[in-house]
C-alpha cells in the first residue's frame, strides 16, 4: 500500500509537471505530435493502470486477510459431531424429524450426562431417542408401560447433575416418555465451550488437557480469529489448522514436546508465540517475557484441574 502512494504522488507532480507544460503553445504542438505515437499512449495509460492493480490487489488482500470465523457455528458443528459420536455408539438414536442444524452446546455438552443418568437408573432399558435439540434438548425413553417412579428418580438425578440454570420437565404420552430441558443461564464462554473438546483432545493423545486450556488461554485468550507476530492464526496461533482443529493438532504438538524436553516448563516454551528475529531462536529462559509467560502457563493449570479439566 505504502507503494501504491508513492507511485501515486510522484505521479501527481509529474501530471501537474504536464499540464503547465501544455498551457504553452510550444507545448501543445509537441503533446500532438508526441501523441500521434501508439507506444507514448501506452506509456501514458500504463502507469494508472499499475497504481489501480496494486491497490486492488491491497484491498483484495486486506478483505481475505480480515475474514473473520463465526465462534458458534464452530461449536454447532462441534455439538452435531458429538451427537453423531453417541449414535455409533449406540447409546441414542436420532429421530428422523431431529434438525441439528444449530444444537445448542449448552445443551449438547449435558446430552451424555444426562443419558448417564437414564441407564443408571433403568434397568434393561431402552435406547433413548433424540427428539430435538437446538435451544431446546428433547429425549424420550420408549417402551415403558409404567413410568412414574423412574420419572422421579431421573429428574433428581439430572437436575444434580445439570444444576439451577437447566429447566426439565417430562411428559408421558402411553409407552413413551419424553424429558424436555432448556438452559436459562448466560451463553457459555470459549473458554468454556473449549473445555470439552480439550478434554477429548487430551484422551486421544494421552496428553495433559489442562495444561493444553492453559497454554490456549495464553496464546490466545480462546479467540478463533487470533494473529501472533508471526502471522499465524487461531487458538493456538499454529501454522496449520482452523476453528477446535487446532486443539486437536496442539495436543498432538503438546504430546511430542512432552515426551522430548527436559523438562514440562521447556515443552511450554515451544508454544510460545511472539516471535522476533533477536530471541527467536535463543534460550528462551534468557528471555524475561519467555520465562514470565512459561510461569503464568504453569500456574494456571492447577486451576483447571480444579474446574474439571484433566
Amino acid at each position: 500500500m505504502v507503494i501504491a502512494i508513492l507511485i501515486s504522488f510522484w505521479l501527481c507532480i509529474l501530471a501537474c509537471i504536464l499540464v503547465l507544460f501544455i498551457r504553452t503553445k510550444k507545448g501543445r504542438l509537441m503533446f500532438k505530435t508526441l501523441w500521434r505515437s501508439p507506444k507514448v499512449k501506452v506509456a501514458a495509460i500504463l502507469p494508472p493502470v499499475m497504481v489501480a492493480a496494486i491497490v486492488a490487489a491491497f484491498l483484495f488482500q486486506t478483505e481475505s486477510t480480515t475474514e473473520q470465523l463465526d465462534t458458534r457455528a464452530i461449536f454447532y458443528d462441534y455439538s452435531h459431531t458429538l451427537v453423531d459420536e453417541l449414535a455409533k455408539q449406540s447409546v441414542i438414536t436420532i429421530d428422523s424429524n431431529c434438525d441439528l442444524a444449530e444444537p445448542q452446546p449448552e445443551l449438547a455438552y449435558m446430552l451424555p450426562a444426562i443419558l448417564g443418568v437414564y441407564y443408571e437408573i433403568v434397568n434393561r432399558a431402552t435406547t433413548a431417542r433424540l427428539v430435538q435439540l437446538n435451544d431446546t434438548l428433547k429425549v424420550s425413553f420408549d417402551g415403558y408401560k409404567q413410568f412414574r417412579n423412574r420419572t422421579i428418580n431421573i429428574m433428581k438425578g439430572v437436575r444434580k447433575r445439570l444444576g439451577g440454570r437447566y429447566t426439565l420437565n417430562m411428559t408421558s404420552r402411553g409407552e413413551n416418555h419424553e424429558l424436555a430441558i432448556t438452559y436459562k443461564g448466560n451463553p457459555w464462554s470459549n473458554e468454556q465451550l473449549c473445555a470439552l473438546p480439550a478434554t477429548e483432545a487430551g484422551i486421544r493423545e494421552s496428553t495433559d488437557a489442562a495444561l493444553l486450556m492453559s497454554i490456549t488461554r495464553h496464546i490466545s485468550d480462546f479467540d478463533f480469529n487470533y494473529e501472533a507476530s508471526n502471522r499465524e492464526k487461531g487458538l493456538l496461533a499454529l501454522d496449520s489448522g482452523e476453528g477446535l482443529e487446532q486443539i486437536f493438532i496442539g495436543a498432538q504438538k503438546l504430546k511430542v514436546a512432552l515426551d522430548t524436553a527436559k523438562t514440562t516448563e521447556d515443552a511450554v516454551a515451544t508454544f510460545y508465540p511472539i516471535h522476533d528475529m533477536q530471541t527467536m531462536h535463543s534460550e528462551w529462559r534468557k528471555s524475561p517475557l519467555k520465562s514470565s509467560w512459561v510461569d503464568e502457563v504453569l500456574k494456571d493449570v492447577q486451576y483447571y484441574k480444579a474446574n474439571g479439566v484433566k
